[in-house]
């Protein structure tokens, strides 16, 4: 590892474990910057500055590890419907070589990833764009700025369980609020004219989110009245893609807010 201590912080590595279509997915939105995820010999590592007192207390840089990690599951469960948060293997390297490990429990599932295929033809092709700064390391920044953005993400991030109507629900709260300064979904009317996803999409993922009849036992409601109307339902899928779009243009937005 590179570089120096900056203001009593030590850059470190905290290896990581998971599904390569979701390492890959992480290594792709976070590919430089800080935090940034790479490999080595080793494997996939989330890259951080931590406090120096944390190289020598395993247990801490575990710990600033792992929330630090789950807003950064949470900013690809916004951006990749289907990414399912990865975690730490327990192995941490800093950049004076010393090493920590932390013993956990471990779990095995295969999925694959689809890639861009690109198809050469005959003649000189000219080069490829350079593609833009990923923004995942951009969104974490917001998130140690905006206590909003932290605590949407730690929930989208949260490594037990994919986000339910229930958590999702929470979400649209926040951004609610925190665009419109009204409390609840109050201020929805108005996040709807932002444009940033269709207004019917969120009437329905709301209709979805608190009626028995579409969400089930996941519900706000136990006994809503009414029936349900077909365009007023969405699948817990389809309520993962809306919300997600939606954080990601909202970060987006608070993004080019804080731009000089």
């Amino acid at each position: 590892m590179t570089g120096a201590s900056i203001l009593g912080r030590c850059l470190s590595k905290g290896y990581l474990t998971g599904q390569e279509f979701d390492l890959l997915t992480l290594a792709d939105l976070f590919r430089e910057g800080e935090p940034a995820v790479a490999v080595d010999d080793q494997g996939h590592y989330l890259s951080f500055s931590a406090p120096d007192e944390l190289i020598h207390d395993g247990g801490g840089l575990y710990d600033a590890a792992s929330r630090l990690l789950r807003q950064v599951n949470g900013v690809a469960r916004a951006r990749e419907g289907d990414f399912r948060p990865v975690g730490l293997t327990g192995h941490f390297s800093d950049e004076a070589g010393q090493q920590h490990h932390v013993a956990l429990a471990d779990s095995a599932e295969v999925r694959g990833r689809a890639f861009h295929a690109v198809i050469a033809t005959s003649g000189e092709q000219p080069p490829a764009p350079l593609p833009p700064p990923p923004a995942g390391p951009d969104y974490i920044q917001l998130a140690h700025v905006h206590p909003d953005v932290a605590e949407a993400l730690e929930i989208l991030g949260k490594p037990d369980a994919p986000s339910n109507f229930g958590d999702l629900y929470k979400v649209l709260e926040i951004v609610s609020k925190n665009v419109t300064g009204l409390p609840g979904l109050k201020g929805l009317p108005n996040l709807k004219k932002m444009g940033w996803v269709p207004p019917a999409q969120l009437e329905a993922f709301t209709a979805s989110a608190n009626h028995q009849g579409i969400s089930g036992d996941q519900a706000r409601h136990a006994r809503m009245e009414g029936t349900p109307r077909p365009e007023k339902m969405m699948t817990l899928s389809g309520a993962r893609q809306v919300i997600g779009v939606l954080v990601t243009v909202w970060l987006d937005w608070l993004r080019s807010s804080s731009s000089p």
